[in-house]
C-alpha cells in the first residue's frame, strides 16, 4: 500500500518529499493508516487535530491518542479545542458544518503560521461514493456529482485511491491503533444511512462498486472540460474593484441559460445551485440590497451587477486619535502630518482621499468610527448640511462601499467622510496656523 499510495501521489502531482506536510489525524483508523503511510514514505509531516468537544469524555480520549500517536513517531503536533456546538449555535449552522469550518480555519492558521505546504486529508474511495449519493438525494448537479475533489488549493487527499476495507486490512495487518468514533454508527445521519443501509444493497446486486468509481472518474473528467470552456467566459464578466468583486452576469453565454449560468460564474464562491437559482431571482426582480451568504464570502444585488467579498469579520466601533500620533494601524493605515498654514503644498488638495483640517478647530483626542444612520454633516463648498446616507446616494456608492465607510469626529462633529469629503466647519483658510492631516496609504 506504501508503493500505491507513492504512484498516486506522483500520478496526480500532490506533493513531494521536500515540502512540509501537515497531516489531519481524527484518531480515527483513515487517519491514522495516511499517517503511517506518509511516514513510511518519507515525507515530511507533522500532526493536527481538532477537539469539537461534541462527544463529553470520547472527545478528550481521542485528543491524548493523537498525542500518544504523536509521540510514537517521535513527531509535532498541533491541537485545538474547537467548541462546534457552540460556534453552530452562533453561525446557525449544522454541527458538520460548524466543525467543517472550524477544522479548516484551524489547518489555514497553521499553514500561515508554520509555514506548511498542503494539509493532507484522509478522505478515501468510499467517502467519494457516499458523498456522490449525498450530492444526488440533495439535487446536486455535475460539480456535486463529481464527488470530492483530489487537490484544492493546500489541501490533498492521498487515500482517495483506497477503499474503506483496504485501508482497515492495512491498520490491522501492521498492527495499528485507532479510536472508534461512536457517531459514525448513528442512523440520524445521511451519510451513515448510505454507509450502512444504501451501499450494502448496492453492493449484494452488483458484486462490487468498480463501475461506480469509474463513472465518478469520467465525471470529475466531465466537469474539469466543462471548466476550461467556460473559464475565459467568466473572466469576461469579473472584475476586481475597490476590495470586491464585480460581476455583470449579463449576457449569458451562447446555448446556457441565465440561471445555469449564474452557477457556473458563482460556484466557486461556495454557492451551491439552490443558492443561485434564489441569487439570480432576485437579480431579475431587481432587489437591490439583497444579500447571500457561503461559508466564505458575501453577495450583494446591486442593479445590474453582483458585488462579492469575503465574510466581514468585527472590527472595534471606533478608534481613538491624539494629537501626538504621527500613524495609525487601525482600521486602516494612515500617515499623520502636522505643518504650518503656510507650508502645505497645495496639490495635497487634490487628492480626495487625504484629510486636511485647520488644527485649532479639531478638539482631541478625535475619533473614528462606522457611519450611522442619522449621521449627519455639513460638506466643503455647501452652505447646508444633509444627511451622510443622502451624501452615499448621491455619489452612488454600493452598499459594500457604504458599510466601509469611515466617519472622523471632533468633539461629536463630523470633520471628515474618510476617503469622500471633509466638513466645511473644518476647513482650512487664510488665517489658518496648523494644519493637521490624515493620509490614508
Amino acid at each position: 500500500m506504501v508503493d500505491s499510495l507513492k504512484k498516486y501521489i506522483n500520478k496526480n502531482n500532490l506533493c513531494t518529499t521536500n515540502q512540509k506536510l501537515l497531516v489531519a489525524v481524527s484518531g480515527g483508523v483513515d487517519s491514522v493508516v495516511l499517517l503511517d503511510l506518509l511516514v513510511k514514505s518519507n515525507y515530511s509531516v507533522a500532526i493536527a487535530h481538532c477537539n469539537f468537544k461534541l462527544r463529553d469524555t470520547e472527545s478528550e480520549e481521542d485528543e491524548k491518542f493523537v498525542r500518544k500517536l504523536a509521540g510514537k513517531y517521535q513527531l509535532p503536533v498541533f491541537v485545538k479545542q474547537c467548541p462546534a456546538g457552540d460556534y453552530a449555535n452562533l453561525h446557525k449552522l449544522t454541527i458538520q458544518e460548524a466543525a467543517r469550518n472550524l477544522r479548516y480555519h484551524f489547518f489555514d492558521e497553521l499553514i500561515q503560521q508554520k509555514g506548511f505546504d498542503k494539509v493532507a486529508i484522509a478522505h478515501h474511495a468510499d467517502d467519494n461514493l457516499e458523498t456522490f449519493f449525498i450530492n444526488l438525494f440533495r439535487g446536486g448537479g455535475l460539480q456535486g456529482l463529481k464527488g470530492i475533489p483530489v487537490q484544492r488549493g493546500h489541501f490533498i487527499r492521498p487515500l482517495m485511491f483506497a477503499t474503506r476495507g483496504q485501508i482497515e486490512q492495512y491498520a490491522l495487518e501492521n498492527g495499528l491503533q485507532w479510536r472508534n468514533d461512536s457517531s459514525n454508527s448513528s442512523l440520524k445521519y445521511l451519510r451513515n444511512k448510505i454507509r450502512h443501509k444504501l451501499l450494502p444493497e448496492i453492493q449484494k446486486i452488483t458484486g462490487d462498486f468498480n463501475a461506480i468509481f469509474q463513472s465518478l472518474d469520467n465525471l470529475k473528467e466531465d466537469a474539469l472540460v466543462l471548466d476550461t470552456l467556460l473559464k475565459n467566459e467568466r473572466n469576461k464578466h469579473i472584475k476586481t474593484q475597490n476590495g470586491y468583486l464585480l460581476i455583470k452576469p449579463n449576457p449569458a453565454p451562447k446555448g446556457l441559460s441565465e440561471s445555469l449560468w449564474f452557477y457556473y460564474l458563482l460556484k466557486e464562491y461556495g454557492f451551491t445551485r439552490g443558492e443561485t437559482d434564489k441569487i439570480f431571482d432576485a437579480h431579475q426582480k431587481k432587489s437591490v440590497g439583497k444579500h447571500f451568504f457561503s461559508n466564505q464570502f458575501e453577495l450583494l444585488i446591486n442593479r445590474d451587477s453582483l458585488l462579492i467579498r469575503k465574510r466581514k469579520t468585527t472590527v472595534a466601533a471606533r478608534f481613538l486619535i491624539s494629537a501626538e500620533d504621527t500613524f495609525i494601524d487601525e482600521p486602516f493605515k494612515a500617515r499623520i502630518k502636522v505643518m504650518s498654514g503656510n507650508a502645505v503644498d497645495p496639490t495635497l488638495f487634490k487628492n480626495s482621499g487625504y484629510g486636511f483640517f485647520d488644527m485649532d478647530k479639531l478638539t482631541f483626542p478625535l475619533i473614528l468610527r462606522k457611519w450611522r444612520q442619522g449621521d449627519r454633516f455639513k460638506p466643503y463648498g455647501l452652505k447646508g448640511s444633509k444627511l451622510v446616507s443622502d451624501f452615499f446616494i448621491d455619489l452612488k456608492l454600493s452598499q459594500f462601499e457604504k458599510e466601509k465607510a469611515w466617519i472622523l469626529e471632533s468633539d461629536g462633529k463630523i470633520a471628515w467622510v474618510v476617503g469622500y469629503r471633509t466638513a466645511d466647519p473644518f476647513k482650512i483658510t487664510g488665517s489658518t496656523k496648523t494644519v493637521f492631516s490624515l493620509q490614508p496609504l
